[in-house]
């Protein structure tokens, strides 16, 4: 099973991800958009439009005027997402020469900056979940598939949570391991043994094959349809 998980799966989910986000990118590319509708207040030239759309992409102003609550349980989710995806290049990767240069003591830095913002993206994932079950009119627009993912999620974050407070976690070997997986020379000798890290990364890589075919794909989504709108 470790060999499946670790040792071949890896390499589909990599390709269903690819292909699956190409797929939608050409379908998002070649869908009909608006060409004499004129929707007001529009942005008057290139750069207004550019700011306007990373503006409702990254900040959502659309739903900070139509639920507070919503729009802060959202955007903190989104932007801890974020720093935490952008801490997991030290799952791969060290830099010791530039933590050197600047005086961080990057495991340090990583044991309190990671803690906090596992913790704080959990909160706010059961705060949405909740939110979705509690409030009857977002209930009726739910499927299935976005309970799953919700449930999918929370999953992930017990697991990585799990292996942050648990027990110490060697980082040098999931380099290793990931360096082998890269240049297709893994063994059996350099995947990770242990359990909860396994369990962990093959929840991720079941959401990251799910993605292109999921409500997930908004992060990207919303850059076309905001482009379509601030055009119109």
């Amino acid at each position: 099973m470790n060999h499946l998980i670790l040792g071949i799966l890896p390499y589909f989910t990599v390709i269903i991800f690819l292909v699956g986000i190409g797929y939608r990118f050409y379908i998002w590319i070649k869908a009909p958009q608006p060409g004499a509708i004129t929707l007001f207040p529009a942005p008057s030239g290139g750069a207004d439009s550019f700011f306007a759309i990373v503006k409702e992409s990254l900040l959502f102003p659309g739903l900070f005027k139509g639920d507070r609550f919503l729009w802060a349980a959202a955007w903190i989710f989104h932007v801890t997402l974020a720093l935490i995806i952008i801490g997991h290049v030290r799952v791969f990767t060290d830099f010791p020469g530039l933590w050197a240069a600047l005086g961080i003591n990057a495991d340090s830095m990583s044991a309190i900056s990671g803690g906090i913002a596992g913790v704080t993206i959990t909160i706010c994932a059961l705060l949405l979940i909740v939110r979705r079950l509690a409030i009857l009119r977002v209930r009726e627009i739910s499927s299935f598939s976005d309970f799953m993912i919700m449930l999918l999620i929370m999953a992930i974050l017990a697991t990585g949570n799990a292996m942050r407070f648990g027990e110490h976690f060697d980082l040098n070997m999931t380099r290793s391991y990931f360096s082998a997986l890269a240049t297709f020379s893994l063994t059996s000798s350099l995947m990770p043994a242990n359990q909860m890290f396994t369990l962990h990364f093959f929840l991720a890589q079941i959401l990251i094959m799910f993605i292109p075919f999921s409500k997930i794909l908004h992060f990207g989504g919303i850059f076309f349809t905001q482009t379509i709108i601030k055009k119109a």
